[in-house]
C-alpha cells in the first residue's frame, strides 16, 4: 500500500515538474514571431495595418514606435486581449508628427511584464500623393464605345481609368507618360463619373474626374420565341456541353447554355484580353468582312421566351456579319494571335492582340490558318465562316475587345473618329 502511495506521489510530482518545466520553456525559450511586418516598410498618407502575433506564448502587450533619427514616436500601443493574436491600427504620419524619409519602426512585444521581444523594420515614408496631369482625353464618349487618355504624372504609380465598377489599365511610354484604352460598358449610367486613378509605389491614392461626358446609346430590345425551333438549337445544346451530360429538359438546357456557359466563355475572354502587348501593331482603320451583311448589331438586349414566358437573357456585344457561305475571314488590322480554338458559345475563335489593351475577336469560324504565336497583317486570311458554337447560320461574330471587354467595332471601322479620337492617345 505505501509503494503505491508513493508511486502516486512520483507521478505527480514528475507531472507538475513537466507541467512548470512546459511552462518556463514557453515564457523563456518560446519567443513568439510577428505575421504582416512587411506592411511597415512602406508608409503612404494613411495605412490599416494589422499585425499577428504566433505564438501568442503569453504576449500580454504590443506597442510600435517610430524613429527618426532622436525622436521618437509612438504609433500604437496596447494590451493584446485574451484569446486573440491580432492587433490592428491606422498609421498616419502626418498627424503623428512623423516626416517624410526613411524611418525605423520597432514592434515591441511584452510577456510576463519584463520580458520583451523586439521586431525592427526600415521605412519608407510618403505622404505625398502623386500628381496626374491630362496630355489629351476625349469630351464624350458613347454608351458601348470607347476612348483613351494620355496622362503625366509626377512619379511612377500605377494608373487606370475607372468606369463604373471597371477598371482599365494603362501602359507607361516614357518617363512619365501613361497611355490607357477604355471601354465604357453597356449598362454604364449617363450620369456616371469617369475617373483617372492613380496610385504610388507606396500606396497614395489620387482620383481625378476625367470631364468627359457619357452619351446614351440607343440599345434595341428583341424577343426571340424558342417554341418550334427545339430540333434546330437542342443538338447545338449538346455539342456545346459536350453530348449529353444531364437529362434537362429544353428550356433548362437552354438557360444553362445561355448563361452559365456563357459566363464561362466571357471570363476566359477577359482574362486573354488582360494580357496586351505593350506595343502598338495596328495602324490605320479596322476592316470588315468583305461584301458583308449586318444581321445583328452590338448592344443589342436578347430577351429568350419559351410559350410565351420570359426563361433567359443575354447582351449581344459584337457584330454578327454574313457574306457567303465559308466566306474568307481577313484580320481586321495588324496583331498577333493570341487565342485560336473552340470557345463554347463563340465556337471556333480567333483572337488578335493588337497593343496596349486592343484586340479583335472573331467567332463561328470553320477552322483557322493561324495558331496562338502567329503575327498577321491586316486582311490575311485567319479562317472562313461557319455556324460552330451557338450560331444558326453561316456567319462571323466580330468583337473588338479593350482590357478584355467588348466594345462597339463601329468606331474602329471610321477612319476620322480613329484619327480624332485615338491617334491623340499615341501622339508626343
Amino acid at each position: 500500500m505505501a509503494g503505491i502511495k508513493k508511486l502516486i506521489r512520483t507521478i505527480v510530482f514528475l507531472a507538475l515538474l513537466g507541467i512548470i518545466g512546459f511552462s518556463l520553456y514557453n515564457v523563456f525559450f518560446l519567443k513568439p514571431k510577428v505575421e504582416g511586418l512587411k506592411q511597415l516598410e512602406k508608409l503612404p498618407k494613411k495605412k490599416e495595418v494589422s499585425l499577428v502575433v504566433s505564438p501568442r506564448a503569453y504576449v500580454d502587450k504590443v506597442s510600435v514606435v517610430a524613429i527618426q533619427g532622436s525622436r521618437e514616436v509612438v504609433v500604437f500601443e496596447g494590451k493584446l486581449p485574451k484569446r486573440v493574436n491580432e492587433v490592428s491600427f491606422t498609421i498616419e504620419p502626418r498627424k503623428l508628427g512623423i516626416k517624410d524619409g526613411d524611418a525605423r519602426i520597432v514592434v515591441e512585444l511584452t510577456r510576463f511584464f519584463f520580458l520583451k521581444d523586439s521586431f525592427e523594420v526600415n521605412s519608407v515614408v510618403d505622404t505625398q500623393p502623386p500628381r496626374i496631369q491630362l496630355l489629351y482625353a476625349p469630351y464624350v464618349v458613347l454608351q458601348g464605345g470607347s476612348g483613351g487618355i494620355r496622362a503625366k504624372v509626377s512619379e511612377p504609380v500605377e494608373l487606370f481609368v475607372e468606369v463604373g465598377d471597371r477598371r482599365f489599365k494603362s501602359y507607361k511610354v516614357s518617363e512619365k507618360v501613361y497611355i490607357a484604352l477604355f471601354g465604357v460598358p453597356v449598362t454604364t449610367s449617363t450620369r456616371d463619373v469617369i475617373k483617372v486613378v492613380a496610385f504610388d509605389e507606396v500606396g497614395n491614392r489620387t482620383v481625378i474626374p476625367l470631364g468627359t461626358g457619357i452619351k446614351r446609346n440607343n440599345f434595341k430590345t428583341f424577343w426571340i420565341e424558342l417554341r418550334g425551333k427545339e430540333k434546330v438549337i437542342k443538338p447545338k445544346l449538346y455539342a456545346i456541353l459536350g453530348g449529353d451530360p444531364e437529362e434537362l429538359d429544353f428550356v433548362e438546357l437552354f438557360k444553362k447554355v445561355n448563361e452559365e456557359v456563357r459566363r464561362e466563355n466571357e471570363a476566359k475572354i477577359a482574362e486573354i484580353g488582360r494580357n496586351s502587348a505593350q506595343q502598338r501593331f495596328w495602324r490605320g482603320r479596322f476592316i470588315q468582312l468583305r461584301n458583308s451583311k449586318v444581321l445583328s448589331r452590338y448592344g443589342e438586349r436578347r430577351r429568350y421566351t419559351y410559350r410565351g414566358k420570359l426563361i433567359s437573357k443575354s447582351w449581344h456585344l459584337g457584330y454578327d456579319l454574313a457574306s457567303v457561305k465559308n466566306a474568307r475571314v481577313p484580320a481586321a488590322n495588324h496583331g498577333v494571335v493570341v487565342f485560336a480554338g473552340d470557345l463554347g458559345i463563340y465556337g471556333n475563335t480567333v483572337i488578335i492582340d493588337h497593343g496596349y489593351g486592343l484586340m479583335t475577336l472573331y467567332a463561328h469560324l470553320a477552322d483557322f490558318k493561324v495558331k496562338e504565336g502567329d503575327a498577321v497583317r491586316k486582311g490575311q486570311t485567319i479562317g472562313y465562316t461557319d455556324t460552330t458554337g451557338l450560331a444558326f447560320g453561316d456567319h462571323l461574330h466580330f468583337g473588338v475587345l479593350i482590357d478584355g471587354y467588348e466594345v462597339t467595332p463601329l468606331e474602329w471601322w471610321d477612319r476620322k473618329w480613329i484619327r480624332t479620337r485615338i491617334e491623340p492617345v499615341f501622339s508626343e
